[in-house]
């Protein structure tokens, strides 16, 4: 027997056509689901189900033009958008005819899911997009325009935040309700890791709708990360954290606690970079897990002044060649590995009290300590090699005890008597 069921004037949204008459026959008892992929698109309502019909929208009489099969099988989820010949389902009756012969392949146990994704069905799923992302930035790395730490960051995000949410799922049909379902189920993180999380994904998909893979990057929610302090010490601090240090390693060490430049650049410096008769140092290389980069996190080559104390060490070291290493490990000849460095540190604060980060008892005091003396951000940025003046402003302090004048001053106005008498 058939049932008939007849929507008047309903616009296909794909063809443009009329369907004025829609036939199934009575429904029998199936395993799986057929769902619309998409919402109509004149009221960006969602398509409302209709018995035996399907999916439209009467107020605005369109009916959708993908569908897929939502089916469970031996405990695992399938979503089915296309039948074995790759043919995607267009129309709710391609899908029901689908949905009747998987039943009959369930039931006769030759069912297999794979069959049923085609390859220019799998190619749009995250995990293939990520996946190929995640190649050209390995590329970029080896050519030097990407620092092999942010691969490693990547890597990290995919394995642990990316896949286990996106995974399945067309990157053609991820929108803004997906991205904040994705940001409010991580775990808690501090606020720089979760904007770092959210702008690599930013970035992925944005580099999908620039080569066309998607036709607009879905809105991601704005993460307000709060400015920093940087923690630093006085001068007579840093020369007691390096008092404690043995000789063999002092020399590096000196370098990192004056001449405001990161460990990693420290490590990497050679004695092509260093012009002694004019007191020149040219930071131009950093390493990055390990690897040596020819370029520096900013990527500012750019010669600076050598701290007297600097000065005088470079002075008494034995010249090598120009290609050598300023500061190898005495114990290997080889830099040393950012966990000898922080290992020798963090004797040193031990043994002073002086609990600070090698990277804020060196560059971030020598830079705070220039800014507390009023040296201008602008000075401090070109000398930093800072890309933003606002990164140069941050150790632009008000000193504390500079501070005290605001009372000095305002309170001395004040008769004695009266101050007396408060």
């Amino acid at each position: 027997m058939v049932n008939e069921f007849r929507l008047t004037s309903v616009v296909n949204s794909d063809t443009g056509l009329d369907v004025l008459e829609l036939f199934q026959k009575d429904d029998e008892e199936r395993m799986g689901t057929i769902r619309c992929r998409s919402k109509c698109p004149s009221c960006k309502k969602p398509f409302k189900y209709f018995r035996k019909l399907g999916y439209a929208c009467p107020e605005c009489k369109t009916m959708p033009s993908r569908f897929y099969i939502d089916l469970w099988h031996q405990k695992e989820r399938f979503r089915l958008f296309s039948d074995k010949s790759g043919q995607v389902l267009d129309s709710y009756q391609r899908a029901t005819t689908l949905l009747s012969h998987i039943n009959y392949e369930i039931q006769h146990h030759t069912f297999d899911p794979s069959k049923y994704v085609s390859s220019e069905i799998r190619k749009f799923l995250f995990e293939e997009q990520i996946a190929t992302f995640l190649k050209e930035k390995e590329i970029e790395e080896t050519k030097g325009n990407i620092s092999p730490s942010y691969i490693s960051s990547l890597k990290n995000y995919i394995k642990n935040y990316y896949l286990p949410f996106f995974q399945g799922k067309d990157v053609r049909d991820v929108g803004a309700i997906d991205i904040k379902d994705f940001y409010l189920q991580l775990p808690q993180r501090k606020e720089k890791t979760i904007k770092n999380i959210l702008d690599a994904l930013n970035h992925f998909f944005k580099t999908l709708h620039k080569f066309g893979i998607i036709e607009k990057v879905p809105i991601f929610p704005v993460i307000r990360v709060p400015e920093s302090v940087p923690y630093w010490t006085s001068i007579e601090n840093q020369l007691k954290l390096l008092d404690v240090i043995s000789d063999i390693n002092k020399p590096i060490f000196t370098f990192i606690l004056f001449q405001a430049v990161r460990p990693s650049e420290a490590r990497a410096l050679k004695w092509k970079d260093i012009d002694l008769e004019n007191q020149i140092v040219i930071i131009r290389r950093t390493f990055s897990n390990s690897k040596l980069c020819e370029r520096t996190k900013g990527r500012n080559v750019k010669k600076r002044e050598i701290h007297p104390f600097v000065l005088k060490v470079l002075q008494n070291l034995p010249r090598g060649l120009p290609e050598a290493f300023v500061f190898p490990n005495p114990n290997t000849g080889k830099p040393y590995s950012k966990t000898r460095l922080e290992v020798l540190f963090m004797k040193a604060r031990k043994t002073t009290g002086i609990n600070l980060c090698m990277y804020a008892a060196g560059r971030h005091s020598v830079l705070s300590q220039a800014g507390t003396a009023g040296v201008s951000p602008f000075i401090i940025k070109s000398y930093a090699g800072h890309s933003s003046i606002k990164s140069s402003e941050k150790y632009v302090h008000i000193d504390v005890l500079a501070q005290r004048q605001i009372f000095e001053r305002t309170v001395a106005k004040l008769a004695p008597e009266k101050i007396a008498k408060e």
